[in-house]
């Protein structure tokens, strides 16, 4: 079987602090990435890299992602059968979870599922520490995130005046701003007649290498873009399209779809 999609921000942490301490006899006592970006966790002994011998664990049950551009590690359900629990509660599957110091992880059910807890993370300024002795397990606004689809157009303004579709650059230094506004209204049209769908146009016609996933940029915390499109993202609601934005790589228009 195939193995999952790893996301695209996934990088090998600078140390490897990150670990997860074994709280019953199933599985590995301890989990750590030893120089890996990621770990699939499952009871698959060949798709899964940390593997469980729970009966309540799906074959290929979760990922464990360290993010290369915040440094944070991510939890992602992929879809298991039982689910996965952090502190208790059922994660949504196929979204990034931030995880915490002290958390508990349970892979399964209550009665067979594996649990894991979090001893240590990588070391980096973002990292997140879990709810204090007080009770105050209030939700930062820097861990809420959102997942969009986007459709870039560059110009000769743009800070990388290449792309997948122009390796050369040559349509693009040769593309003005304004011209590259009018590509995004013309798409805009074409989105509102429903002659074509966002995620064809951005397979399509996108300047940016998302135009392999269809657009689909994940979910991403506030910080990861840049100012004006995340401004412009988390202002939307689910399934709503933007205007036309501007960032340092071209124009685009964005939609949210998570």
């Amino acid at each position: 079987m195939s193995g999952p999609s790893i996301p695209s921000w996934a990088g090998t942490p600078p140390d490897n602090d990150f670990e997860l301490k074994n709280k019953l006899s199933d599985g590995p006592a301890s989990v750590k990435f030893n120089e890996r970006s990621h770990l699939i966790v499952g009871r698959s002994s060949s798709d899964a890299t940390v593997t469980l011998a729970s009966t309540t664990a799906s074959r290929v049950h979760a990922l464990i992602v360290h993010n290369a551009e915040d440094g944070l590690v991510y939890i992602i359900d992929l879809k298991s059968a039982h689910g996965t629990h952090v502190d208790g509660h059922r994660i949504q599957p196929d979204k990034p979870t931030v995880l915490k110091i002290n958390q508990e992880i349970q892979f399964g059910d209550n009665q067979g599922g594996a649990r894991y807890e979090v001893k240590s993370l990588c070391a980096k300024k973002r990292v997140l520490e879990g709810p204090r002795e007080d009770g105050d397990s209030k939700k930062s606004s820097s861990q809420v995130q959102v997942r969009c689809s986007h459709v870039l157009v560059k110009h000769n303004q743009s800070r990388k005046l290449r792309s997948d579709r122009d390796p050369e650059g040559t349509v693009i230094r040769a593309r003005t701003k304004q011209e590259a506004k009018q590509m995004l209204e013309g798409y805009i049209r074409d989105l509102k007649n429903e002659e074509i769908s966002f995620e064809e146009l951005a397979a399509q016609a996108s300047d940016c290498s998302s135009h392999k996933r269809r657009g689909d940029l994940g979910y991403f915390l506030y910080e990861k873009m840049q100012p004006s499109f995340s401004k412009a993202a988390f202002a939307l609601k689910i399934g709503e399209l933007s205007s036309i934005v501007e960032t340092d790589s071209g124009v685009h228009i964005i939609k949210r779809t998570g």
